[in-house]
């Protein structure tokens, strides 16, 4: 068998030259297309879905969020694995599928399945970032021993996050932790009985005070 290709090459040399060509050409084109990375992702499909619930215990977090939204993402079709932890206003739900699985296939599905979760109406759970798990690159806290908790949070929040998503590359930052802003109502019950007012007034009051609408604008004279 080695004879006759050596001999049909020594007869045929410009069937053979032209043959090698091809194949040379081919070779070097399908190089120019591979796809060549410093580090492979070899990671399964995974979806993040992350709830924050500021002001809970672990323990309500687990029971009221994290078992929940369980319930709803273990009959997911390819699921292999699913892990999660609740920490103090934080749930976070990882879930891991078989290989080759369609990256948006698997958000759609679990989005539509935390849909249906029977969660509180104040959290609001929310998937990670389309990112493999060898993309994240840093991680870091701020500290500061003039500022308060409540504008270190605002600093990190509406500068340093909208800093670091400008540059090029970064998918996404993801913030967790410190202090909000918030205004607080204290009720007077003997007050309330005083004004002949109820506690669903009050609310009501506060609801209508916080409402935005449009502007608008006025017409007058031609």
């Amino acid at each position: 068998m080695i004879d006759r290709i050596v001999a049909f090459a020594l007869r045929q040399r410009f069937v053979t030259l032209a043959m090698v060509l091809l194949v040379t050409a081919g070779g070097i084109v399908s190089f120019a297309r591979l796809p060549i990375e410093a580090y492979p992702d070899v990671a399964d499909v995974e979806v993040d879905v992350i709830t924050l619930w500021p002001g809970h215990a672990a323990e309500e977090v687990e029971r009221h969020i994290t078992l929940q939204l369980e319930k709803e993402l273990n009959g997911i079709a390819g699921v292999t694995f699913l892990r999660s932890f609740s920490n103090f206003g934080l749930s976070n739900v990882r879930i891991l599928f078989a290989d080759g699985t369609d990256n948006y296939w698997a958000r759609q599905q679990v989005q539509e399945r935390i849909a249906q979760a029977e969660i509180p109406a104040d959290a609001h759970p929310q998937l990670g970032p389309l990112a493999s798990v060898i993309g994240e690159v840093y991680r870091y806290t701020l500290h500061a021993k003039t500022m308060p908790l409540v504008e270190l949070k605002a600093l990190q929040d509406w500068v340093l996050e909208r800093e670091l998503r400008s540059v090029p590359g970064v998918v996404d930052v993801v913030s967790w932790g410190g202090g909000i802003k918030q205004y607080q109502i204290t009720i007077d019950p003997a007050r309330l009985r005083a004004y002949n007012l109820t506690l669903k007034q009050v609310f009501d009051a506060v609801s209508a005070n916080n409402a935005n609408a449009g502007g608008s604008y006025i017409r007058d004279g031609q």
